[in-house]
């Protein structure tokens, strides 16, 4: 378990975190736009690491556990036609992971 652990963390801090959150945006706005749900849960996975690492059980943090779930919502409403849901479900996902990009950019870490 350490091993999974320690992959999650290491997959959301520097340059793989900064690739990952890049890749993760890239295959949410394909999915909107092709609208494809598949693409939408292939950045869910990719959201783990972030949830993983970055979240906790109270406060703000736990907004940051729940991102994969806005962006499978998200995906639930593509393959369901709805594209109200679809566009503003996962927002605050690419807010957030903007925030991360900025912030790994601001500790160089």
């Amino acid at each position: 378990m350490d091993l999974v652990t320690n992959a999650l963390i290491a997959l959301s801090n520097g340059i793989p975190g900064m690739v990952v959150a890049g890749i993760t945006m890239i295959l949410m706005l394909l999915a909107l736009i092709r609208k494809d749900p598949g693409l939408m849960v292939a950045a869910v996975f990719l959201l783990i690491p972030f949830a993983f690492a970055r979240g906790a059980w109270t406060g703000f943090p736990l907004f940051v556990r729940l991102t994969p779930l806005f962006a499978l919502g998200s995906s639930y409403f593509i393959g369901r036609d709805d594209p109200i849901f679809a566009w503003s479900l996962p927002m605050p996902v690419f807010g957030y992971l903007i925030y991360v990009l900025f912030q790994i950019l601001a500790t160089r870490a």
